[in-house]
Parts: structure tokens; sequence; C-alpha cells
């Protein structure tokens, strides 16, 4: 997977964002669309220190977003693609850090929030529960783990991630099941939210998102989980 994603660093977004031409929206308008979905679901986040993990940061897209919206936030990237890295660091505001998955240096100390987002496709399934038990780990007492990802059940997001390049490994994840090894890793108050449903030419009605969360339509879900040690 690191082959792959060092292989189009140099124009990854570029891809990507072809690969989203039938949203009408590009990759800048989703990493804000994220984070302000998590402002809106942690709102006792946006005006206090907090340590933020971005694990499997890419290019280091969510940055200027998170600093936007929890302004106090400490920003902790990793990703195992070494090119990414470098990209993701050469964005980087001077608000936060970004390290090679293989450093041990992002597992030092705990983190009140664990942001994984578009990510756990790509991991092979065997591998889910010792990185959610990793990362549960890394987390302080009551902390918020939070997971993003494409759903399965919206034919449109099976569509753009069956035409996307950097998915051809891709294996989607029911967020039942997501939730099934969340809750074998220990966390607590668990739930599901549903977003992205609209395209860029319904854009009037993306207000109305936060009341259709429980509709299992939506192009992406939300796992939300909590440290209860």
């Amino acid at each position: 997977m690191a082959k792959l994603f060092d292989k189009f660093s140099n124009n990854y977004k570029t891809l990507l964002d072809e690969s989203l031409h039938i949203t009408g929206f590009d990759t800048d308008y989703f990493a804000t669309a994220k984070i302000r979905a998590l402002a809106r679901l942690f709102p006792e986040f946006c005006q206090r220190p907090i340590r933020f993990l971005d694990f499997g940061c890419g290019n280091g897209s969510l940055q200027n977003p998170i600093t936007k919206f929890f302004p106090q936030a400490a920003y902790v990237g990793t990703d195992l693609s070494n090119e990414m890295v470098q990209q993701a660091r050469d964005l980087n505001n001077g608000s936060g850090v970004v390290f090679e998955l293989a450093s041990e240096q992002w597992r030092q100390g705990a983190y009140d929030v664990i942001f994984v987002a578009n990510v756990f496709h790509h991991i092979p399934h065997t591998d889910h529960l010792k990185i959610l038990k990793e990362l549960r780990s890394l987390l302080t007492h009551r902390g918020k783990f939070i997971l993003w990802e494409h759903n399965p059940w919206n034919p449109f997001t099976r569509k753009i991630v069956k035409d996307c390049i950097f998915d051809k490994d891709a294996v989607l994840i029911s967020p039942l099941k997501l939730k099934k090894l969340c809750k074998m890793t220990g966390f607590s108050q668990m739930r599901i939210v549903f977003t992205t449903f609209f395209p860029k030419s319904l854009r009037f009605m993306v207000p109305l998102e936060p009341w259709l969360g429980w509709l299992p339509l939506g192009g992406q879900y939300i796992l939300v989980g909590e440290n209860p040690e």
C-alpha cells in the first residue's frame, strides 16, 4: 500500500479530484466537511487544548481545517507512505508535527481525539483488531475515537471507489462490522452517524445532513467510540 501512494504522491490530489467528479466537489471541500462535522459532534473540544492524532494523514489535507475548527489543538499526523508524510510536513503551518508510521514518536503521550479518515478500507481486515487495540491504548480517559469510512451500502460510493486508482486494494467495511470490532476492543458509548448525502448540484440541502445521521444511505459514515479507562 505504501508503494502505491508513494508512486502517485506528486499528483495525488489531481487524481483524487478526478475520481470525485461525480459529486461535483473536490478533496478540499471534503477535508473541510469532515472537520466541520467533528466540530459539530464535539463542540466541547473546539475551544480548549487537546491532542489530536490524524492516523493515516496522507498529504496532510486535514491540518488547515483542524486549525480552523480546533484552534487550540496540538496536531500529530502519521502515515505509512513516506512521500505523503513529506508532503504533509510541507503543508504544515507550524501548529503540529507529522511522523512516519514506523516512528515511535507519534506513539508518545496520550490523545484526546484519534481520527482515522478513509484508512481502514486499505488495511487488511486481519489487522483491524490489532490496530484498534493499539489506538485505544493511546487515548486519554474518555478520549474520543472517530472512524470515518466509505459506506458500502451506497451505490455511488461503490462507483467512486471502483474508479479511484488509489482504491484498487480497497475492501469496504460495513458500519455494523466495524462497530462490532470496536466493541471487542473495549470502546464504549458507541454510535454510528451517516453523512455525505448530497452532491454539489444539491448543495443547498447539505445543512439538512445533521438531521439525517440515522439514515444508512449516506455516502460515508462516522463511527464514534470512547475510551472508558
